[in-house]
């Protein structure tokens, strides 16, 4: 499967790139939203893990992007320390699928992934 992690950390991307390769996974690197929209203009993916806070298109932004243009089917996962429930909430009614609180073990990574796309 082919995982798209948008988040500006370069440390966050390899930490999860490590857990996403591990379980079998692909994973492409955005450190932005617009870098994001950029990579779903050209590749299928089939999972946007996605940050909250980002220079140049946050998350927020990216999910209306998403959302008013139909760029992508791919269900969308917020991975962020913003823990606050209107932060939650916001995302949820925006388009977000679900919502993983920053920091994370491999195994709530690959079990949220499992239940968004149903087990693949």
């Amino acid at each position: 499967m082919k995982i798209l992690i948008v988040d500006d950390s370069k440390a966050i991307n390899l930490m999860v790139s490590d857990m996403l390769h591990e379980a079998g996974h692909e994973s492409l690197w955005a450190e932005n939203g617009q870098k994001a929209v950029d990579i779903i203009a050209k590749e299928k993916v089939d999972l946007i893990l996605l940050d909250w806070n980002m220079p140049v298109m946050n998350g927020p932004e990216f999910l209306e992007k998403v959302k008013s243009e139909n760029l992508t089917s791919a269900p969308i996962v917020m991975m962020t320390t913003e823990n606050k429930p209107d932060y939650i909430m916001k995302a949820l009614e925006m388009g977000a699928s679900e919502y993983i609180m920053k920091p994370f073990t491999s195994d709530i990574l690959i079990n949220k992934i499992d239940l968004v796309l149903g087990g693949f």
